[in-house]
């Protein structure tokens, strides 16, 4: 009826049809992730996606409980499947290692043995043919990187773990590597920061920071040095829908940390013409790179 309050409304469809109602609270989880791991497909001539089969998503839940089982997680998984304009989204609800903790109950000291419900982010982009993921360990995802691959794409290997981005362009080009004029979204990109790994037995790191770097090693005749690993880099970016400037990091590994999910087809359209985004033929090291974006 149309008297009907939300919180009834959500009871009788629980009644009706319970999965409605997991599918939509699940779906908020979508959202709260900023860090991703990313993994290029091997084959970038067959990247489109078909929204699969219910027999599908069993098979790849079968084995992703095989996974955690083993590694006492329980058999508990579940995978939705949210299909969206340009990309798709999967939440992987799974089970975490048994915990204890210390309680109070009717007055006295106890104790709470359980299992704590954990939710993993994938994300496939199917105009790259990317995968990138919210997943706590290393096991989970190379777990997620083949798993997805075979039963999505029949291919274990589809998903492979390349070198994505490079801090280079910083040290052959200077502030060049910085011009936005050809990028719609962005008004301007300032260095903050930069980090220069050694190295040696003191894994010495050189950390260059200032409110614009390039400005500061003008004034103080400093340059990148030669050798050394370009290891992080925080820049400042000026979207033109945004009134203040929001912070984007790049360091080793491949992660990437959105403060907005919208920042991340413009961030990739000036990483890609600005080359800190790797051609796949130039590709060599195999150690991934990580970008986060924070507010």
């Amino acid at each position: 009826g149309e008297d009907v309050a939300p919180a009834d409304l959500a009871i009788q469809v629980w009644i009706q049809k319970p999965s409605i109602i997991e599918r939509l609270h699940s779906e908020q989880f979508l959202f709260r992730p900023r860090s991703f791991e990313y993994f290029m497909s091997t084959n970038a001539r067959d990247t489109v996606f078909k929204n699969p089969s219910e027999e599908t998503v069993q098979l790849l839940e079968a084995d992703l409980d095989e996974w955690f089982a083993e590694k006492r997680r329980g058999r508990a998984s579940k995978v939705f499947v949210y299909m969206k304009d340009d990309s798709v989204c999967f939440l992987v609800r799974h089970g975490a290692p048994f915990a204890r903790e210390g309680i109070i109950k009717e007055g006295e000291s106890s104790s709470l043995f359980y299992r704590p419900e954990k939710f993993d982010v994938i994300v496939y982009n199917s105009a790259t043919g990317e995968i990138r993921m919210n997943a706590k360990s290393k096991g989970e995802q190379e777990l997620y990187r083949t798993m997805f691959g075979l039963h999505f794409f029949r291919d274990k290997e589809f998903f492979e773990a390349k070198c994505k981005f490079t801090l280079e362009p910083l040290r052959e080009i200077g502030e060049d590597s910085l011009l936005c004029e050809d990028i719609e979204g962005i008004d301007w990109v300032k260095l903050k920061e930069i980090q220069i790994a050694w190295e040696g037995t003191y894994h010495e790191v050189e950390i260059k920071k200032s409110e614009d770097v390039f400005v500061s090693m003008r004034q103080r005749n400093w340059i990148f040095p030669v050798g050394g690993e370009l290891k992080k880099a925080s820049f400042l970016i000026k979207f033109s829908n945004s009134k203040k400037p929001r912070t984007v990091i790049l360091n080793a590994g491949n992660k990437a940390q959105f403060k907005r999910d919208d920042d991340a087809e413009i961030l990739e359209e000036w990483l890609t013409q600005r080359r800190f985004i790797i051609n796949e033929t130039e590709v060599k090291d195999e150690q991934p790179f990580a970008m986060a974006v924070s507010g």
